[in-house]
């Protein structure tokens, strides 16, 4: 029986505004945190930001989630609920392998740190692929994510396959600001440790219509 999750049930849990207390103290705490506010997202603004936040807009290499992925999620079964949470974050970061298994995943959800979040806090990332940080689940194979996925000039990605060893996703946005540079940079950083006989790849997606399209 699948689950029917209120919009909120996703936020941002516990969001990066937990430690600072009650939600009248959220524009302060969106602030504290670098986090932006974002005006209508479509594709040549992406293509802005993405050139603004370096990861470009190269084929195959940066990507748009489409808002359908809020839906997949919804559609997850009461069992799977903390996994869906997890995957419904702002700030996200998989590791696939060659079979496009999650074996190592970061969340914004269970990173520490004030005012940004520390994405290395017990130096997980200092091996690679890095020590999971959020419990790997099978909710979202590579192959299940393809389908979600969108050019930045729009078109969908019907299928994906990767022939890399690991090939590695991470979910930023313009609303996450600061902390989507951090990721982004956690994850660069990491893959300089990648062996030189192992093949990785890195897949940028943008995230700021999805989280529009949930409230955020």
């Amino acid at each position: 029986m699948a689950s029917s999750f209120p919009t909120y049930w996703f936020v941002v849990a516990p969001l990066l505004l937990a430690s600072v207390g009650t939600a009248g103290c959220t524009k302060v705490a969106e602030g504290v945190y670098g986090m932006r506010r974002t005006d209508a997202v479509d594709f040549t603004q992406v293509r802005e930001y993405a050139q603004d936040y370096g990861v470009g807009v190269a084929p195959g290499k940066s990507f748009v989630l489409d808002v359908s992925y809020f839906e997949f999620l919804k559609r997850q079964p009461l069992r799977m609920q903390d996994e869906a949470k997890n995957h419904a974050q702002p700030l996200q970061l998989l590791y696939y392998n060659r079979d496009g298994q999650l074996i190592s995943y970061y969340v914004n959800r269970y990173a520490g740190g004030f005012p940004n979040l520390d994405w290395n806090q017990d130096r997980q990332m200092e091996v690679f692929p890095p020590i999971s940080q959020a419990p790997p689940d099978s909710m979202l194979s590579f192959a299940q994510l393809a389908p979600f996925l969108r050019t930045v000039d729009g078109r969908r990605v019907q299928a994906m396959e990767s022939f890399a060893d690991y090939t590695i996703v991470v979910f930023w946005s313009h609303r996450m600001g600061r902390q989507s540079r951090r990721l982004l940079a956690a994850a660069q950083q990491n893959l300089q440790l990648a062996p030189a006989t192992q093949k990785a790849y890195i897949l940028y997606v943008n995230n700021d219509a999805y989280l529009r399209h949930i409230g955020l």
